[in-house]
């Protein structure tokens, strides 16, 4: 009884989320990020001036939502290259919820892929800062 309990748990885990993602990307779709002033600012870009690894991405969502694809990867294109490894992993968790398939998701549980992505961050985060061609490139643009 105590496993049917936690399957049940898994599918509404996976439901709330499904359902969240949609409402926010509705919300990213009418309320456009590119051009609405209501979205929370970056508070180390606010504060430091920085460009932090996220910034961009609320533009790049609205951008992505709208089909504009190249738009999106101008704000932030480390955001939209993660999107089909978070695509595959939502498919994943969909398909093992919901069916009785088992998808094996081992490469994001490995302590290596953690500390790779980590890096990959931690260099984006210091080359979008560096005021230089081309590195330059990699801050959020408009057009």
């Amino acid at each position: 009884m105590k496993g049917s309990s936690m399957i049940t748990d898994n599918k509404r885990k996976v439901l709330i989320t499904t359902t969240a993602v949609i409402l926010a990307s509705l919300l990213y779709f009418f309320v456009d990020a590119r051009v609405a002033s209501v979205f929370p600012k970056c508070p180390l870009y606010t504060i430091t001036g920085l460009l932090c690894p996220g910034c961009g991405s609320q533009r790049a969502v609205s951008a992505l939502l709208h089909l504009d694809i190249p738009a999106a990867f101008r704000y932030n294109i480390l955001l939209v290259a993660s999107l089909p490894m978070l695509g595959y992993s939502a498919y994943a968790a969909v398909l093992n919820n919901f069916t009785g398939r088992r998808i094996s998701q081992r490469l994001f549980h490995s302590v290596w892929f953690i500390r790779l992505l980590a890096l990959v961050v931690l260099l984006f985060f210091i080359m979008r800062n560096i005021p230089a061609y081309p590195f330059t490139l990699l801050a959020p643009h408009q057009h």
